[in-house]
């Protein structure tokens, strides 16, 4: 019959992993041919267990270490080393006690399982998800998965910055609903729940306000599959399309307004000139039969004139908000000095309501080539409708500066007037829209216009009771820029 030795041996050189007893003074009693081929000896008996690893002392964390010390066995970490032809292996090792017939700890049975191909396998893997990770941060839109429950898995470096987030930390864990979309439930109507439920991927515009801006989101959704082709996950793709929606509606706006201005001139010069006789008639009769008229029809005479020259001030305003734009006009100036000619204009009645005015002018602005007269007049209306929201008195700060970082000069009006409710804020500037009861609605539709001939733009900052700031930006060309 074949000995338990025999037994043993026969098992331990048919095996693949590599299997050695050792000592209770650490050096090999025994080891099978698997070791001995790493290795490249025929005999490691009484050599160092640590030296089969080319280790100089013993391995960290050995397991036959920790199994001599009485805690049964134990399995190690990942151990890598060369073997005798040069080539580095990883082995994953396990130890385990040996005892006598009495019982006693008489060494440890170390079994050495090679994982050379797995940790190379692995080692590609990260490699391919790290590449996989940099190509998803480098995508410009934000990309977000989500489990079933509307919790957040993955998301992307776009979206982070999106959503004005630092890291990964502050949005793993959470809800969909609760960090892209503000609500405490699951979105009604929610395209992430009908893409689990048919499988089809859905796309819609959602449109979110951080503070006072406003942020339109186009949104798909797409779901991911495991093997069994389930649905475990939809994938969320993000698109900030506001710059595109605000330049469509800048197209609207301007073709609405060209519209409107040839309209508005037709009309206003088919106006003026019977206008115009009403005020000479009136005027005529005045010069030639004044002092012998009624007083109630020289009352009656006034106030046609005073409306007949009010209409006529309208027409004006039409005609400037219609006629084209003057390029011939734009000279190199420097804005600060027309926008203190703006600001001396309106002293007098700042002075009427005790309207507090602070000028901050940055010194040595860029020239830019500008319309001042155009500019003044828009720099004024802006002023006299700031006086107009303050009419029992308050305080305005006039500004202008140079932005660096975007190459903008910006002037700025900031009043503590009453604001203008969201509700209007996005019509200030459309003709014939005014809450004042003798305002035309043309002022700053002249004024917007003039900022355009300046390819500039216009921000406004509201809130009801809270006062309203309006910012210019003129944008300052390479050519411009010498101080």
């Amino acid at each position: 019959m074949i000995s338990a030795v025999q037994k043993l041996s026969a098992v331990s050189e048919a095996s693949s992993d590599g299997i050695m007893v050792i000592g209770r003074d650490m050096r090999v009693l025994w080891a099978n041919h698997v070791f001995e081929k790493w290795v490249g000896l025929n005999d490691l008996k009484g050599v160092p267990c640590h030296s089969v690893y080319r280790n100089e002392n013993t391995c960290s964390g050995c397991p036959a270490k920790e199994a001599l010390g009485g805690k049964g066995p134990r399995k190690g970490g990942v151990v890598s080393f060369r073997n005798a032809s040069g080539e580095e292996l990883y082995v994953e090792v396990t130890a385990a006690p040996v005892r006598d017939r009495k019982g006693e700890l008489a060494g440890i049975a170390e079994v050495a399982r090679e994982i050379t191909r797995e940790v190379a396998l692995e080692s590609r893997l990260n490699e391919s998800r790290e590449r996989l990770r940099t190509i998803i941060d480098a995508i410009g839109d934000g990309i977000s998965v989500i489990d079933r429950d509307y919790t957040i898995d993955r998301v992307n470096m776009s979206l982070l910055r999106m959503f004005k987030k630092k890291d990964f930390a502050e949005v793993r864990g959470r809800k969909c609903f609760s960090e892209y979309f503000r609500n405490e439930r699951v979105c009604s109507h929610c395209h992430a729940e009908s893409t689990f439920e048919s499988g089809t991927p859905a796309h819609f515009k959602s449109i979110l306000h951080d503070g006072e801006e406003k942020v339109v989101l186009d949104i798909s959704i797409f779901p991911m599959m495991d093997r069994e082709n389930r649905i475990v996950n939809v994938i969320e793709y993000f698109r900030d399309i506001t710059g595109t929606v605000n330049l469509e509606e800048q197209v609207l706006h301007s073709e609405r307004l060209a519209a409107i201005g040839e309209l508005a001139a037709g009309i206003a010069h088919e106006l003026r000139n019977p206008l115009g006789n009403i005020s000479a008639s009136i005027q005529h009769c005045f010069k030639q039969h004044g002092q012998g008229l009624p007083e109630n029809i020289k009352n009656h005479l006034s106030m046609i004139l005073r409306n007949s020259e009010n209409a006529d001030r309208i027409i004006q305003e039409l005609l400037d908000f219609s006629k084209p734009s003057d390029f011939a006009a734009f000279r190199l100036g420097r804005v600060e000095k027309v926008l203190e000619k703006a600001c001396a204009l309106a002293m007098s009645r700042c002075a009427r309501q005790k309207v507090t005015v602070r000028v901050k002018l940055q010194r040595n602005l860029p020239l830019l080539l500008i319309d001042e007269k155009g500019l003044e007049g828009c720099f004024l209306n802006f002023i006299i409708n700031a006086l107009d929201a303050m009419p029992q008195g308050g305080g305005m700060t006039v500004k202008a500066f140079l932005d660096p970082r975007i190459r903008e000069l910006a002037v700025a009006f900031e009043d503590t007037g009453v604001g203008i409710p969201e509700e209007q804020r996005g019509r200030i500037f459309d003709p014939f829209f005014t809450t004042k009861s003798n305002g035309t609605g043309l002022g700053l539709s002249i004024a917007h216009n003039v900022i355009n001939n300046h390819n500039g733009r216009i921000e406004v900052k509201s809130a009801a009771g809270k006062g309203t700031k309006i910012t210019i930006f003129l944008p300052v060309p390479e050519e411009c820029g010498k101080r």
